[in-house]
């Protein structure tokens, strides 16, 4: 009797549970309007404590403002060890005489590049280009203005 039971208590439910029809997970999302993420809190451990990997901005950390502006490219060279070093003594030395302007060394493959700068407008790049190109008459024909990120 106790099987019997059991067996039409079973049936019962089974048909209960294929009789109702599935949902799909973007209809789902779409009636709800949130996703929920569980995660195991050994994650966050293993990854570090970061709140997001990228930013709508496109930064890596919350930190800096990366936003599109304008730098002056002062050196660029390919050749992979003298163009390093000429980079960092070129660095150095801009540093030494304006300490206030931000000096980035940077390496794409296979150029080594030296920047200045954290312009919002071509006009203020184009100001200071006039003023580095008085100051440092050495790399004056090199210089020039490029669009890229900044950090402000």
């Amino acid at each position: 009797m106790k099987k019997t039971l059991f067996l039409l208590y079973f049936i019962s439910s089974l048909a209960v549970a294929f009789g109702q029809e599935s949902q799909d997970i973007c209809t789902y999302l779409q009636e709800t309007g949130r996703v929920s993420i569980i995660q195991d809190s050994r994650l966050a451990e293993l990854v570090g404590n970061q709140p997001q990997a990228y930013y709508a901005n496109g930064s890596r950390s919350g930190n800096t403002n990366n936003t599109i502006g304008y730098r002056i490219r002062v050196f660029s060279g390919n050749q992979q060890t003298t163009s390093k070093n000429r980079c960092y003594s070129i660095q150095a030395y801009i540093n030494q005489e304006m300490p206030d302007l931000p000096t980035y060394v940077a390496f794409k493959t296979p150029n080594w590049r030296v920047s200045v700068g954290d312009f919002r407008t071509s006009e203020e790049a184009s100001s200071m280009l006039a003023q580095l190109r008085k100051a440092f008459p050495g790399y004056a024909k090199d210089m020039f203005i490029v669009k890229e990120k900044i950090n402000l």
